[in-house]
This record gives structure tokens, C-alpha cells and sequence, in this order.
């Protein structure tokens, strides 16, 4: 079960996840924890903890307020997150949190309102292949947008929470402390390319998409095999972390099609090509030896073009089609005699001119 909270300033996905039938987990808390709380009760499920894909502030801003609603009620929520983003929580957390806000001109008081107070410390520290909070979902390591960036994947469900490394059309920028684009770059090729195409991934802003969707549309997903293309154009989520990549200026698709459906223009009659290899040299040869002897022409093909009434070093081939191959004479014995009888009877000198 997947349950989607849009909350905080920049829009942040929070997620409910549940593989049982009354237990979740809590992704991302950004802000709005009144909400994400009655979220939780319509659906009557009980949180055993909270799970963060990455440590910025537009993830985390409700953690603090959100873990304290729920130990009022009775409920202790251990929080997850990958050791390289500890420094996100905790103390000296805001600090971190101030220098990526002053980094971007922003003021902490749009994500923490007038009460800015300490963070709490992470309880579970995630690495590449543990499952979270016992549940049927795994943690895959996909550094890049941060350090300690995550995503979980739940194989049966067919689910990937991409948090800020891939979002439909995109992916996290790299360009705050500790972002690293070549990191980001081979994280979406050893991580993400290589799961079922049908998987669905549900990233950390924006709509929902799938493995196969990216591979084919998500310009930065390509570029994680291939080089970089040009740049030209931009489209951007809003979000304070979700800046996503350029995109090329592609051909239209009719375009593209109509010239993979072009066929070579083919010279005007009259023009020989300038060079020709030995083989096609070779090949035009058999080809007047078989003209001139009463052969028919058709499907012969001089350098991918079909000689029909061509023209093949400077002569004009008119082959006729249905032509009967001419058989010489045949001579016997007598034939030879008669022949030769014909030429004995003539005088001698009678073909050359009389002298004056």
C-alpha cells in the first residue's frame, strides 16, 4: 500500500508505505506533520518508524514536531536515515540545514516557522541492502543528490522510492554541498537502470513514473550511459533540491520518421559516378558482355542502382526485354565444301582493280 502526503513549501512527497495490514512507515516528512498524522489514522495504521531517502531540509522539516505528536500519544518512531547525511540531524544539523538555505537565499523560518529547534538524532543507520523496519522493502545507496542519498525498493510491489535522485523527467540537483553529479550519474546506472521496467518509482516531488518510462523520455537517464548531449531549453519542478537537467532540442517525430523512410536520390541520366571501385568496374564489364550478347538485363545492380536503360560508361543500355538469345550457325562437312567451291570459282585478281 502506497499513500501519497503533498506537503511543506516546496511540495515535498511524502509517503505512507505498508506491507502488512496495520503497520507503515513514514518517508520524507517535509512539513505539515498534522497532516501526515490524519492521513495515518484514515487509513488505521500504526507507524513503527520514519524513513528518510536523504537528509535535506524541504525531507525533514516536520521530523522533530511529528516524532514528539506521536510520543505524546504513546507511539516512540525511530528515525532511518544513511550515515553520510547524519550531519542533516542532531546537533549541528541546523546549521547544515542554514548553509544550504543561505546557499539558495532563503531564510529557515519557511520551513521551521518561528521555532526553529534542534533535530533529532538518527536511531537506524541505513546501508546498501538492509530492509527497512523489518519490512519487506530494501535500501539501495544511490549517492549523488547528497552523500548519503537512498532509495527503497520493494521487489514484490514492483515500487521504487526515488526520493531526489530520479524524478519523472529528471533527477536532483547536484549542485548544493555534497552533491556530486558524476556520483548521481553512476547511482542511476548501477542502481535504478538495472531494475524491472515495469517497476513504478515514486520520487520525492512531482508525479509519479516508471523504470521504462525514464529509459525512454528522461534525458539525464540516458546521459548516464552515454555522453552529455547539447543543452538547450530547461523545465524545472518546484522544489527546493529538484532542479532537474536540461534537455536537448530533439527533431519532431513525423520529421524523423519521414527521413528514416527517405530513399537516396538517384543521379539523372546521363551522369556516371566519378569513382568506382575495381569490383564495380568488374561488375559493369559482365554487364555490356551480357548486352551484347542478346541478354536482358533485369535486378543487375551496379553500386546499389538497377540497370534499366542506364547509362554505363557513356552508352545508353537499351536492353529489350523478352530478347531470344542468338545461337551462331552451325557448319557441317558439306557446308564447308560448298563454301569453299563458291570461293574456288571466282577468277584470281577478280576483286582487285583493273590498272589503267
Amino acid at each position: 500500500m502506497v499513500e501519497r502526503v503533498i506537503v511543506g513549501a516546496w511540495k515535498t512527497n511524502c509517503y505512507i508505505y505498508s506491507s502488512t495490514k496495520k503497520e507503515c512507515i513514514i518517508i520524507d516528512p517535509g512539513g505539515d506533520e498534522t497532516e501526515i498524522a490524519a492521513r495515518v489514522d484514515v487509513l488505521n495504521m500504526v507507524p513503527v518508524g520514519i524513513a528518510l531517502t536523504h537528509g535535506h531540509v524541504d525531507h525533514v522539516g516536520a521530523l522533530g514536531r511529528l516524532r514528539e505528536g506521536y510520543a505524546n500519544r504513546g507511539y516512540k518512531l525511530p528515525i532511518a536515515i544513511n550515515p553520510a547525511d547524519r550531519r542533516f540531524l542532531g546537533t549541528g544539523g541546523m546549521e547544515t540545514h542554514r548553509e544550504s538555505l543561505e546557499f539558495l537565499g532563503l531564510d529557515e523560518e519557511s520551513f521551521f516557522g518561528g521555532d526553529p529547534s534542534e533535530l533529532p538524532k538518527a536511531d537506524v543507520r541505513l546501508r546498501d541492502g538492509d530492509h527497512l523496519f523489518n519490512m519487506d522493502i530494501t535500501v539501495l545507496e544511490t549517492p549523488g543528490h547528497t552523500p548519503g542519498s537512498v532509495c527503497f525498493y520493494a521487489e514484490k510491489e514492483g515500487i521504487l522510492f526515488s526520493g531526489d535522485t530520479l524524478f519523472f523527467d529528471g533527477v536532483g540537483r547536484t549542485d548544493l554541498p555534497g552533491g556530486s553529479e558524476k556520483k548521481l550519474k553512476e547511482s542511476i546506472q548501477r542502481k535504478i537502470a538495472v531494475l524491472p521496467p515495469e517497476t513504478r518509482v515514486f520520487p520525492g516531488h512531482g508525479p509519479f513514473t516508471t523504470v521504462e518510462r525514464e529509459k525512454r523520455g528522461n534525458v539525464f537517464f540516458r546521459e548516464s550511459v552515454q555522453e552529455q548531449r547539447p543543452e538547450a531549453g530547461a523545465r524545472a519542478i518546484t522544489g527546493l533540491v529538484s532542479l532537474q537537467v536540461k534537455h536537448p532540442a530533439a527533431p519532431p517525430v513525423k520529421a524523423a520518421k519521414r527521413a528514416a523512410k527517405a530513399k537516396p536520390k538517384r543521379p539523372k541520366p546521363g551522369r556516371t559516378p566519378a569513382k568506382t571501385s575495381r569490383a564495380a568496374k568488374k561488375s559493369a564489364s559482365k554487364a555490356v558482355k551480357g548486352i551484347a550478347k542478346g541478354r536482358v538485363l533485369k535486378g543487375r545492380v551496379l553500386k546499389g542502382r538497377v540497370l534499366k536503360g542506364r547509362v554505363l560508361k557513356g552508352r545508353v543500355l537499351k536492353a529489350k526485354p523478352g530478347a531470344a538469345r542468338k545461337s551462331p550457325p552451325r557448319t557441317t562437312s558439306s557446308g564447308k565444301k560448298r563454301v569453299q567451291a563458291r570461293r574456288s570459282t571466282k577468277a584470281p585478281g577478280s576483286g582487285k582493280k583493273r590498272a589503267r
